[in-house]
């Protein structure tokens, strides 16, 4: 009985030494792990591991590191001509636009060679609440207009009911020349262009419209000035689209714009202090200066 306990007791004890041989080859693993970390960091670490304690450790491990696997990366090189890397531009794109042939009938009440007069009948015409504006033709006359209109009939029913009321009137009309605008750019900017030159084209239209409009809807002076600074954002973003324009047809349309946009600037300075009758007359002044304006822009841009 005594010899097999202490055969059992034997085989405990070297069962142990086992178990603790197999502990320091795991903290000596550890030790190694941790000094490759460490030495890692620096440049004669690096060099150390790779040459000592990388292929040591393998040993240990009881593998065989590959060359290969310890060799630096090699990255790879990009070759290709630096134009071959670059972006092509956008291409150009060229547009073309027609600033259409268009006529105006504008209700004449008086030509005088003599100014003084010319101003004292705009001057009556305007109390009524018509343009009153007058235009020095070629000839030295004086005429005064009280409105304008985009179509013949138009003029010829306003004419007949004037002088149904005792004023005499004829007709005076005039028919700027439609012009082809070419233009080259990018795609967005050749849009922004046109739409630019669109807009500041359709503003006789517009007034023309609103006049007529004033008059038949009996609107109020509040509503004209809605009109007019709706006019101006309108076109003040149209010459921004133009701005650093360098041909001719944009850098006339841009000035143009600009002057428009000066007069609704002393339009609405002034509105506050407007009667409805002087709101008409001031809208149909602006109208008819606008149409003869753009007139003179399509033959400068001839």
């Amino acid at each position: 009985m005594p010899q097999r306990h202490m055969n059992r007791h034997t085989g405990a004890r070297r069962g142990t030494g086992r178990g603790y041989t197999g502990t320091n080859v795991v903290l000596i693993l550890l030790c190694c792990a941790l000094t490759v970390f460490l030495l890692s960091t620096s440049y004669l670490g690096d060099r150390i591991v790779d040459r000592f304690i990388t292929p040591a450790f393998a040993r240990i491990m009881g593998k065989t590191m590959p060359a290969e696997a310890t060799a630096a990366p090699v990255l790879a090189q990009n070759t290709a001509k630096p134009e071959q890397l670059s972006l092509s531009p956008a291409p150009a794109e060229t547009i073309e636009f027609e600033l259409p042939e268009t006529s105006w009938y504008l209700l004449q009440m008086g030509a005088y060679s003599d100014p003084e007069e010319a101003h004292t009948q705009a001057k009556a015409i305007q109390s009524l609440g018509a343009g009153g504006y007058i235009y020095e033709d070629e000839q030295g006359f004086s005429r005064v207009f009280a409105a304008a209109y985009a179509d013949q009939e138009s003029l010829l029913q306003v004419q007949q009911q004037v002088r149904n009321s005792g004023y005499e009137n004829t007709a005076y009309s005039i028919h700027p020349d439609g012009i082809r605008v070419t233009l080259s750019g990018q795609s967005d900017d050749a849009k922004l262009l046109r739409a630019a030159m669109e807009t500041i084209q359709s503003v006789p239209g517009r007034l023309t419209e609103f006049a007529l409009k004033y008059d038949e809807n009996d609107m109020t002076p509040a509503q004209a000035i809605q009109f007019m600074n709706e006019l101006a954002v309108s076109l003040a973003g149209s010459r921004q689209s133009l701005k650093g324009a360098d041909t001719t047809p944009l850098k006339e349309l841009d000035e143009y714009a600009a002057w428009i946009l000066d007069t609704i600037s002393t339009f609405l300075t002034k509105s506050d202090t407007m009667s409805k009758v002087e709101c008409g007359a001031a809208v149909k002044h602006f109208q008819i200066e606008t149409i003869l304006k753009y007139n003179i822009l399509i033959k400068d841009i001839e």
